[in-house]
């Protein structure tokens, strides 16, 4: 049977809103990675709590801060942005 874990690492691996993989079905939760596994009010819980902070809740160090920062100004002019765009 598929654990919390495994759920949270698959749901992580989507990098989009997590609140879309999950669709109330009777009386608990499915998650449509997993087609089988019906989860209970208790476990969707458990799950939105650790989805809804960043990587389980671990800070950003310094220099992932930095990485993100400058992925964002590469996004921007690839995309045609204003600031940064051609």
């Amino acid at each position: 049977m598929i654990n919390l874990n495994q759920i949270e690492t698959a749901v992580r691996a989507q990098r989009g809103s997590w609140q879309t993989l999950f669709r109330r079905q009777g009386a608990g939760w499915h998650c449509i990675l997993f087609p089988r596994r019906i989860l209970t009010d208790a476990e969707y819980q458990e799950l939105a709590r650790r989805l809804s902070t960043p990587d389980g809740g671990a800070a950003l160090s310094p220099a992932e801060r930095q990485r993100n920062k400058l992925r964002a100004i590469a996004d921007a002019s690839d995309a045609g942005g204003r600031r940064y765009g051609r």
